[in-house]
């Protein structure tokens, strides 16, 4: 493991009533000027230019970028993704969860917050919580056309509940250095209001940080 890299120590369970979450470390200061440091290989992504990090799905390679923005909602996320030819980006798997968690907490340490997913509730779940036709593996969808499976369903423990008078339709993760941000475990996933105000209903810890494009090379 490359010395100057972050990894969260995560044990994630995909069922919404168990959940164990290990000690966090603040993250490391990079080391080394950004100029100096070592590069990766990006695959196709890098004809995107700076920031753009590539991931190999079932359904092909997939570009990746995480945008810093404070307070917006998930409609503005989506714009400002489409604006770069690209959509909110799903996650195929745990290592894209923990490559996106990683990155944001380095970036906005020590502060928390979240960051929008592309994922958005199916039609059929819309008015109900947790039930056995709308589970944590079923009652969300993919929205980037690209993301495929459950893989990347990694709920925090009795998500996604669907609560706020069945207003829960979009997605995000919890990021930060610490076990979890006001309840809601780090690293994972939580369903929440599409147009939700975390600061003015008194979750500022959990306030929207950034959001993740993503577009096929």
């Amino acid at each position: 493991m490359p010395q100057n890299s972050i990894f969260l120590l995560l044990t994630i369970l995909v069922v919404p009533s168990f959940c164990i979450i290990l000690p966090q470390k603040p993250p490391k200061v990079k080391d080394c000027p950004v100029q100096n440091c070592p590069g990766e290989s990006n695959g196709n992504c890098g004809k995107f230019g700076a920031g753009w990090k590539n991931f190999t799905r079932p359904l092909g390679e997939w570009c990746m970028k995480i945008f810093y923005e404070n307070s917006t909602t998930q409609p503005i996320a989506e714009q400002r993704c489409q604006a770069q030819g690209a959509t909110l980006s799903g996650l195929q798997n745990q290592m894209e969860a923990q490559y996106v968690v990683s990155t944001v907490t380095r970036h906005i340490y020590p502060e928390t917050g979240s960051v929008w997913v592309g994922m958005a509730r199916r039609s059929f779940c819309q008015t109900v919580g947790l039930t056995e036709d709308c589970s944590w593996a079923t009652s969300f969808q993919w929205t980037d056309n690209s993301a495929i499976g459950f893989d990347g369903f990694g709920w925090a423990c009795n998500q996604p509940d669907n609560a706020r008078g069945r207003s829960q339709h979009c997605g995000v993760l919890t990021v930060s250095s610490q076990g979890s941000v006001d309840g809601t475990q780090t690293g994972l996933l939580d369903d929440v209001g599409c147009e939700f105000d975390f600061i003015k209903n008194d979750k500022k810890e959990r306030d929207i940080k950034a959001y993740i494009c993503g577009k096929k090379p």
